[in-house]
Parts: structure tokens; sequence; C-alpha cells
């Protein structure tokens, strides 16, 4: 088995997700994988970023730079939707991905078709995901109650709880807004 330098890459959708262990996790699946495999991780690419809005530019990077060959190939964690069409364009140009908790050859008809399964059942995923957030949320407000960080001049009580009026800056925001109303 050639031995091959590979890029690797983890990723989250958010900063706080960051803190976390879940890029610890995916790292050391990474690791484990190309020990396994006999690649060599030469550069370790790191993200905390939604690719829904902004798109990812650290993946970006990556691309660009396997692009220009700088490393044989890329290994991620797993299948994910939205980097999907880029992960093939990669593949077709003679680059090759590993997935650290698949076994798939996208090279080969069937592992490519297994994979293009897994990015629709992904995809599908977080649209579900997405609509039993908002439907949870819209329950919510129904329900009187504020899903979100308490606003300036209220107190978060936990979980399931009504926010409540802020005894310090509560009247600050009220006259503030007094004050505006006034045009001085």
């Amino acid at each position: 088995m050639n031995t091959k330098s590979c890029f690797a890459y983890t990723r989250v959708s958010t900063v706080k997700q960051g803190d976390g262990v879940s890029l610890e996790a995916q790292r050391e699946a990474i690791a484990a994988f190309a020990q396994r495999s006999g690649l060599i991780v030469t550069s370790w690419f790191e993200e905390k970023e939604t690719a829904a809005k902004r798109g990812r530019p650290v993946f970006d990077t990556v691309v660009r730079s396997l692009q220009k060959g700088q490393a044989d190939g890329l290994i991620v964690h797993k299948i994910d939707f939205s980097d999907w069409a880029r992960i093939g364009e990669l593949v077709d140009s003679g680059i090759d991905v590993h997935f650290a908790h698949e076994s798939l050859d996208l090279r080969s008809r069937g592992g490519r078709l297994t994979a293009d399964i897994q990015a629709v059942i992904a995809a599908d995923y977080v649209r579900n995901l997405r609509e039993e957030c908002i439907k949870g949320m819209e329950g919510r407000l129904k329900q009187g109650l504020f899903p979100w960080t308490a606003p300036i001049g209220y107190l978060d009580r936990g979980g399931g709880q009504a926010k409540v009026p802020d005894p310090i800056r509560a009247p600050l925001v009220r006259q503030a807004f007094e004050l505006y109303a006034t045009g001085q």
C-alpha cells in the first residue's frame, strides 16, 4: 500500500458546538482511520460555521489546496449533504476522499451510489430537524413563552419558564424607550 498524504477536515455548524467534544471526537476518528488505512494527515482544517447561510471558507480553502495538488486526498468524519457536490467534483478529478465512519470506495459506481443515498438522507434529516425546531419554537410562542435568550431587560429562569423582568435593567430599558419617544 502506498502511503498517501491527506488533509483532514473537521467541522461543526456553530461555535457553541465547537466548544464541546464533537471536534475532538471527529479528530480522533479521523486519526484512527488514517492509521488503519496507511494514510498520513499532513494538515488539519477545522471549521465552526454553518453552510446554510455563508458557505464554509475553510472548506473552500481545503478544496482549492487539493485542486492545486497539495495533498493526495481528504479525510472527513462523515458525509455532509451541503458539501457533497464539491466532494463529488474532487473524486471526479482524481482526488481521494475518505469518510472516517464509512468504508466507501467513491471510485466505484456502487460506493458512489451508496454515498449519494446517504447524502440525500442527510439532507432530509436536516430538513426534518429544521421543521421540528420551528414547530417547537412556534409551540412555545403559543404557550406564551419566548423560546430564545432573554432580551435586555429580562432574565431567563430556565427551560420552559417565562422570562421575568430584570429588576435592575428593566426600568432602564423602559426609561430609554420613554426618552426616545419624546424625540429628545
